[in-house]
């Protein structure tokens, strides 16, 4: 039988670049994924993901195997943007380097960086900006009503893969349940995953689903409590 190619499984976007760039990293970071069989593919769902600073987006996109469409902020969509946001980043970092040479070499990488994070069709996330946060949900309800999957990322981790860096954990994210509920009528499906950081395994679990019988706001609460808890157990298992 002929092995599907990498667009035939879905997995990538149909940017002929990303895929052709996707196709050359994946054989170094193969990992076993395993929990696939957790997931119901008749369905669009939300998957979150340890973030790990770059390692849990790299691995996502080369281990997941449904296609998807991530939550990225905006700043990093936008080339002048994201050249400004990453000089922040390394401000302190790269000293033997002047500045003007920094910034150069920030601006050379952040154009093919933001041609492939658009690639992936993203959905742009507006921190600190509650109107636009709102357009953050409804763009991601429509995604999911035409059948695309969502990923997001919701800690902030202040170090790679710390159970201390867990203590601030968004939220925000879980009103999908309620808004994807009042345009469709369907419970949501939330998904724990984790990423192991020594390049091993790939572990998606099992889903939290919105349940519209209780407060919103509450409930909200409830799906990110219990995600950030089956993700930290999922790092427990997958770490021993």
């Amino acid at each position: 039988m002929r092995k599907n190619s990498l667009k035939e499984q879905g997995i990538l976007p149909d940017d002929r670049f990303t895929r052709f760039a996707v196709s050359i990293i994946k054989p170094y970071y193969l990992r076993k994924v395993i929990g696939k069989e957790n997931i119901d593919t008749s369905r669009p769902a939300v998957f979150t993901c340890n973030h790990g600073k770059t390692v849990g987006p790299v691995t996502s996109v080369l281990s997941m195997p449904v296609r998807f469409r991530p939550w990225i902020n905006a700043c990093m969509l936008n080339r002048e943007e994201a050249t400004d946001t990453i000089m922040r980043t390394f401000r302190n970092k790269l000293r033997f380097l002047g500045a003007k040479t920094k910034r150069r070499l920030i601006w050379w990488f952040s154009k093919p960086m933001c041609y492939v994070l658009n690639s992936f069709r993203p959905i742009p996330v507006y921190k600190g900006m509650p109107k636009e946060s709102v357009g953050t949900i409804e763009q991601s309800v429509e995604a999911l009503r035409n059948g695309d999957n969502i990923l997001i990322f919701p800690e902030k981790p202040g170090d790679h893969y710390s159970t201390e860096s867990y203590k601030v954990f968004n939220t925000g994210f879980a009103a999908l349940g309620k808004a994807y509920y009042d345009k469709t009528g369907q419970c949501l499906d939330f998904y724990p995953m984790w990423s192991d950081p020594r390049g091993i395994r790939f572990i998606i679990g099992r889903p939290v689903r919105y349940d519209p019988s209780g407060d919103d706001h509450a409930e909200k609460l409830r799906i990110s409590a219990e995600l950030k808890k089956r993700m930290l157990e999922l790092k427990d298992t997958i770490m021993r």
